[in-house]
């Protein structure tokens, strides 16, 4: 499905005037009007008329068949330079629409892993494996308190982006973790604010999208955490903290990176791919990471297919990271995740990142970048 944007518009198709074949035209128009004179007239006839009928009257119709042709082919260039202007500026329109991002102001994942962002990025040998295994989360305080990761959001977040609290007005959870009211009791403890539902994420990311100049500070949080309800899925625990651009000059926040607009892929993943990186003209050798999950074995050959043939990372072995290999099955939080660690990523080693998701048939996909990308 991609991006629904319109088909540029087509252009008339302009044949090359073959000036022989009109010449020969002109010179068989006039024998043929000679010949139909002689049989015509008789002696009696005005000379002066016949060679007007059988000459200068078919070059007059030639020169008129001529001009017009020569006009239809004039209004059909004037219609193509149209057309060439009305695309050329549709295209940038388009690019500037696919080109808007929202700022990330800080970001922190916590998971089986101590640092899963370094694990999975650094040493292919060392990557632990457990594509089968759910695993706790790696509680590096070894606190026994309930909730004690909101705990460890919190102050990680203030780090990156201190005070951003004085600005907090949103606080979002997937739909189905509101149903966990002790975890809404725990975040109301710690931020004084109730969080509110994400019911779908493509439909929320996209009113924001629509409403870009008015996003209050708001953090995306996704907790993961009991196994009673995701039973043979890692544990984890993804925030991510966006907002409006003018946070940046009005309360001085800082951006650390910048969120893409999400790309919905049904049917050609590497069509699909192939107008993200077109639209928003992201150099392709500049994505550092591709962070995936879900993937089924057509759309993982197409992802490599498209990749080498795009040249994305520049030849980089170690471009694709397959967080099902080590966090276990895949579930509907895990694209808040993913975002989560190609944030992180950033953060550790800068590079564009790609979170490539794929769910209920749905393949998701999404850029962050270390700098924001100009229109």
């Amino acid at each position: 499905m991609g991006w629904n944007i319109p088909q540029p518009l087509t252009h008339r198709q302009i044949k090359k005037t073959s000036y022989l074949l009109w010449i020969i035209g002109l010179v068989l128009l006039v024998l043929f009007s000679f010949v139909l004179m002689l049989l015509l007239f008789d002696d009696t006839t005005d000379d002066s008329l016949m060679w007007f009928c059988s000459i200068i009257l078919p070059i007059i119709l030639w020169l008129i068949l001529f001009a017009i042709n020569l006009s239809m082919r004039y209004s059909d260039a004037v219609y193509n330079e149209e057309i060439t202007m009305l695309n050329k500026q549709a295209t940038e329109q388009w690019q500037a629409w696919s080109k808007q991002q929202l700022p990330i102001f800080a970001s922190h994942v916590i998971c089986a892993e101590q640092d899963g962002v370094k694990v999975l990025t650094g040493d292919v040998n060392k990557i632990p494996l457990y594509p089968a295994k759910a695993r706790p989360l790696f509680n590096a305080i070894k606190s026994t308190q309930p909730y004690w990761f909101l705990d460890e959001v919190m102050q990680n977040l203030e780090q990156q982006s201190p005070n951003y609290r004085r600005y907090l007005t949103h606080i979002y959870l997937p739909q189905k973790l509101m149903k966990d009211d002790e975890l809404q009791n725990a975040i109301f403890e710690r931020w004084d604010l109730y969080p509110e539902p994400i019911m779908d994420y493509n439909e929320w990311i996209t009113e924001l999208y629509q409403h870009s100049d008015d996003i209050e500070l708001s953090l995306i949080l996704t907790c993961q955490y009991t196994f009673s309800m995701y039973s043979k899925h890692s544990q984890f625990i993804s925030a991510l903290l966006l907002g409006d651009e003018s946070l940046i000059l009005t309360k001085k926040l800082t951006a650390k990176s910048w969120l893409g607009r999400l790309l919905i892929s049904e049917q050609d993943l590497s069509a699909d791919l192939e107008q993200l990186l077109t639209l928003t003209q992201l150099p392709s050798a500049n994505i550092k990471d591709i962070w995936i999950s879900g993937l089924d074995k057509k759309n993982r050959i197409a992802l490599a297919i498209t990749t080498d043939q795009l040249a994305i990372g520049n030849g980089n072995e170690q471009l694709l990271h397959d967080i099902d290999l080590t966090f276990a099955k895949p579930s509907d939080l895990t694209h808040y995740f993913t975002l989560g660690l190609a944030n992180g990523c950033i953060a550790h080693h800068g590079g564009e990142q790609l979170a490539v998701v794929e769910y209920a048939q749905h393949v998701y996909l999404q850029l962050i970048t270390s700098q924001k990308m100009t229109s």
